[in-house]
């Protein structure tokens, strides 16, 4: 069978599989929930900083 011995040896493969298939499923879900709130908060700092930069400099007519 694929090369295990038994099929609680291909069992386990299985399950080892499965495991680290979960694992990597839900590191990359916390790095893109990371990612999203890093974009939100550099969005956010983008929009202060021209809020304040349009206050301080008046716009030419």
């Amino acid at each position: 069978m694929f090369g295990f011995t038994d099929y609680a040896d291909y069992r386990r493969n299985e399950q080892d599989l499965d495991r680290r298939a979960e694992q990597n499923r839900v590191a990359r879900e916390q790095r893109d929930a990371a990612r999203r709130q890093a974009d939100e908060r550099r969005a956010g700092k983008h929009a202060a900083r021209a809020k304040t930069s349009d206050a301080v400099r008046p716009r030419a007519a």
